[in-house]
């Protein structure tokens, strides 16, 4: 248990395999994931993932969740070399839940933390089946995957990528009339994927436009977010800072002058 000797800046051990810590409460989900990389022989597995269904209670269920994946892993705190945290865009709420404990952990550890956008963890988990069942069989060019994220309000936030992982487009928040002309600008009946994923069916099922919706357990982002952190290069590292990402700004009630007094 705990971690080999010698680490070097960027929290990879310096003679052996890298473990990372993937957290996920973007959406209505609390999830993490421990994902092991030795780059010596190039070897990549998930060692362990939990992930519950939770809109409430993050904030309660999150460490623990951390602790039973790691004594399901037989590892304790000392044995994460990174720490990786979804970003957004998501609930405002389980965002700083996530990105707060993320923080504290690298923080009190003194290892590097990767953020990661809840979209490019959907994406990712997609393609490199982490968490399935997965995209349909067949999916291939040009057909594209488009992640669509609740965002608890009137619109969805969606992005688009092709068959490897790679963005088409920008996040962005985008109207139910609006989704069709969204969908409109990549080639081929799009893949749906991500808790929105069903209500954006809907929409386009209503407008005639033909799409496939594809399933994914609810630990396959935060399995894409330990991955991704545990395979990382020092560049990537330094690019992919734990800052929030707001598509919009969150909904906040300024109380006016005087009240409560």
């Amino acid at each position: 248990m705990g971690q080999s000797s010698g680490q070097s800046s960027t929290g990879a051990p310096a003679d052996g395999p890298t473990i990372a810590l993937g957290i996920d409460t973007a959406t209505s989900v609390c999830a993490v994931a421990l994902w092991r990389f030795d780059p010596a022989t190039g070897h990549s597995e998930a060692l362990a993932a939990r992930a519950e269904p939770l809109s409430r209670g993050q904030a309660e269920r999150l460490l623990p969740l951390v602790g039973e994946v790691l004594a399901q892993a037989g590892l304790d705190y000392a044995a994460i070399d990174r720490h990786g945290v979804t970003i957004g865009p998501g609930a405002f709420t389980g965002l700083r839940v996530g990105l707060a404990a993320a923080r504290g952990l690298a923080l009190a550890s003194g290892r590097p933390l990767m953020g990661i956008t809840g979209l490019e963890a959907f994406a990712h988990a997609a393609v490199h089946g982490l968490g399935g069942p997965l995209v349909p069989a067949g999916w291939s060019a040009p057909a594209p995957l488009l992640v669509a994220i609740d965002s608890r309000r009137e619109d969805f936030y969606l992005q688009a990528f092709d068959p490897a992982g790679r963005a088409l487009s920008p996040p962005e928040a985008v109207l139910p009339a609006d989704v069709p002309a969204f969908a409109a600008r990549f080639a081929g009946p799009p893949v749906l994927l991500g808790d929105a994923a069903p209500a954006v069916a809907a929409v386009l099922a209503a407008a005639g436009c033909d799409h496939t919706v594809a399933a994914l357990a609810p630990e396959g982002p935060a399995l894409a977010v330990a991955r991704l952190a545990a395979m990382a290069t020092p560049a990537m590292l330094a690019a992919h800072p734990a800052n929030p990402l707001y598509i919009r700004a969150p909904d906040v009630t300024v109380a006016p002058p005087g009240a409560g007094r």
